[in-house]
Parts: structure tokens; sequence; C-alpha cells
């Protein structure tokens, strides 16, 4: 079984040849490609060829599209700390739901319109576009 057909098995409630390798890899991936993590976290292109390389090296069963968990908020207004070689950040000095009642000023947008979420659908497409890769919106 190929990776694909492993996870696939396994989300239809089959037995796998074995259990599917699914680490997540941001960091490592960065690293293994000599990308510095800002680019990762801001690039599609750098992100995705990270994970390819990444999967291959090692034998992983997926590649995904995370770098971080400040990607919605950026496009909600929340302040973000960039760092060359780490994850981004919220900035705890000015939080965007600082104040009591902020969370119910806040719309949802569509992920195409949002930078950095547009960025993470950017690297889907990519990811599609590549014959041994399968991508997921999951």
């Amino acid at each position: 079984m190929n990776g694909k057909e492993r996870i696939t098995t396994l989300l239809r409630g089959g037995t796998p040849d074995t259990l599917p390798v699914m680490p997540i890899t941001m960091m490592l991936a960065a690293d293994e490609a000599g990308v510095p993590y800002r680019r990762y976290a801001s690039d599609f292109r750098a992100l995705v060829e990270a994970q390819l390389v990444v999967a291959e090296r090692f034998g992983f069963d997926h590649v995904s599209v995370i770098s971080d968990p400040t990607r919605e908020a950026s496009d909600l207004g929340a302040n973000v700390r960039w760092f060359d070689d780490q994850p981004p950040a919220i900035d705890e000095d000015a939080p965007l739901l600082a104040e009591h009642g902020a969370l119910r000023g806040l719309r949802v947008i569509d992920p195409a319109a949002g930078p950095r979420m547009n960025d993470r659908l950017a690297g889907i497409a990519l990811l599609q576009e590549r014959p041994t890769c399968v991508a997921s919106t999951t």
C-alpha cells in the first residue's frame, strides 16, 4: 500500500498494511529543506517544497499545509509577531480579543480573501498538482 491507500483505507474503517505515518512536521520540514521558518510560514511554495522533501526523506504517508496557529487569527485582524526561525505568534501585548465582547464583533471571512488563509489554499492547490501527492482540504 502507498500512503494514500493507507490513509483512505483507515478512514473507511478498513485495516491498512500498517498505520499511516502522519507526523506534524512544520519545523522539521523547514529545517530539512534549508528554508528559514519565516519563509516556510509565509510562502506556500516554500512550505510545499519543504513538505515534499521531508515526506520523501523520511517516508511519511502525508504532507500538510500547516505552519502555525496564527493564520486565521491574522486574517481576522490579530497582531502577529514574526520570527526568523520559529513559528509566528499572537502579539500578547495587543490581543485582538482584549476587550469583553470583542468576539461578537468578529465576522467570518472567506478564506480566499484573507492573505494568510489564501496562502494555505494556494499550498493545497500546488500540492494537488503534484502527481505523487494527494492534498486534502481537511
